[in-house]
This record gives structure tokens, sequence and C-alpha cells, in this order.
């Protein structure tokens, strides 16, 4: 209904990671650059640029990521699970040395990638600092690469995640909690990890799962903060879905290119 938009999603999500592909590109270098001129909407306006990527949906650029990732990987891929923060340009009070002063608030970014080729495959922005994460079942079954191992530490040990892993065919290398059981609780997955983790104590389970030489993969985020850096100029956790993904699909199509 009512007129098309002059900048579609396909062509905002270009000009996002574009936008994200340096340090120092605003919506109005965007506006005035050669990108809106070869997409043929010459002299808009930097607001309606601003808009049309606030409305895009972020499952429409972690597609584009996903793509590229997907033209890299091999199947029976080692996938790597973490997170990090990210800081925003949105700030809260706190006290320091008894005195008050400005701290930037974060997102947190979850992050599933390759641990061979380094091209990530899913991934989730959520509001406040990297901490336990309960949507991870759902990112892994975004994942269209075949997996062999998935390795992550305890912040993703859950019974649910384990067994959706070991019933997609792939070996889970979950680093249990320091208090977990091995009761089932309808995941027999979750009972085999915990015992063989007990047994074998962490040193021993380290060395023969793979943990200690997959994980922790911390090179992966840092290749994005060098590019990138460690902040995102938005306010919002709606913005920040959108900026810093667009950051991993751009990620994903250099590795593209470099493996082609």
């Amino acid at each position: 209904m009512g007129r098309p938009p002059k900048i579609t999603p396909a062509k905002a999500a270009f000009l996002i990671v574009v936008k994200e592909r340096g340090k120092e590109i605003t919506y109005r270098d965007l506006a005035t650059s050669d990108y809106v001129k070869e997409l043929g909407i010459p002299e808009v306006h930097y607001t309606t640029i601003h808009k049309a990527v606030k409305r895009l949906p972020p499952s429409l650029v972690e597609a584009t990521m996903r793509i590229f990732g997907e033209r890299v990987s091999k199947d029976g891929m080692d996938c790597v699970f973490d997170a990090t923060g990210v800081r925003i340009r949105n700030y809260k009070i706190v006290v320091r040395d008894e005195e008050k002063c400005r701290e930037r608030k974060f997102v947190n970014l979850n992050a599933a990638w390759d641990a061979d080729e380094k091209v990530f495959h899913a991934s989730e922005v959520l509001k406040g600092k990297a901490n336990e994460y309960p949507g991870a079942e759902d990112m892994f079954k975004r994942i269209n690469t075949s997996i062999e191992n998935v390795f992550t530490d305890s912040g993703y040990a859950g019974r649910t995640f384990v067994q959706t892993v070991a019933d997609s065919g792939a070996k889970p290398v979950v680093k249990p909690q320091s208090n977990a059981t091995p009761k089932a609780k309808g995941s027999p997955a979750w009972r085999k990890l915990v015992k063989e983790y007990q047994e074998l104590g962490y040193e021993d389970w380290r060395d023969e799962t793979g943990y200690g030489e997959r994980f922790p993969n911390e090179g992966q985020f840092g290749s994005l903060v060098s590019r990138f850096s460690k902040e995102a100029n938005v306010r919002s956790t709606h913005m920040a879905k959108r900026v810093v993904t667009a950051r991993l699909a751009f990620h994903n199509f250099f590795q593209w290119l470099v493996k082609r």
C-alpha cells in the first residue's frame, strides 16, 4: 500500500554494510557518495538512508552474512559459539571512588563461526553485556552448513542446547558449569557430556576433545575490533542489531574475496 520506498531493504542492507566498512563513514557521507548513484537513488537525503536502515530487518543482513559464510566453509566444519560486548553511544551513571561518572552501555553480540575458515554463520545482538545466552538453540538451527564439533564455554552449557547439537549429528564440546550434575532431565547427551567431563577432569577432557585447541578462539572477535573498533556509533540496541550484523556480513564478504 502507498508509494514504494525509495530505498528498498536490499539497498538499505547494502548501504549499512558500506557504512560499517570504515570507522569514519557517516550517513551524510553515504548520501553524497558514488554508492547511492550506482544504486539509482541519487540526491537522496541522509535521513532517508537512516530511516531505511532503521526499518531494515536484521534477519536480512544475517542472511547475507550467512550466504557468504556458506561459500567459504566446508561441510563438517568445527563451529565455535561465543559472545562479546560492544559499546554504544548511550550512557548510564555509575559511582567510582565515591564520584558519579558516565559510562557507555553495551550490547551483547552472540555469534557462531567456522573455527578454521573464520566466517560467521549466525548471530544475535541483545541488550546488555555478554553473559549466559538462552537463545543458542535457535541460533544453532539457523546454521545451514553441516557441523562436526561445536565448541563453547559454560555460558552456553544447557541441556536443551547440548541435546539439540547431539541430535543434529554434531558433537557438543561444551564446558559444563563447575556445579553441573549429570542428571539428564530429558537430555541423554547432557548426561554423557557431564559424566565424561567429571571422569576425565578438565585438563584431560580439554586435550581429548580438542577444546584447548579450538576454544577460546578470541582472535575472531579481535579481527572485528581491529577493523571496526570496540564501539558502534549508535544509541539503541535496535540500531546496534543492524550495524553490528552488517560488520559480520562485511567480514564474511572479505573472507570470501580472499578465498576465491
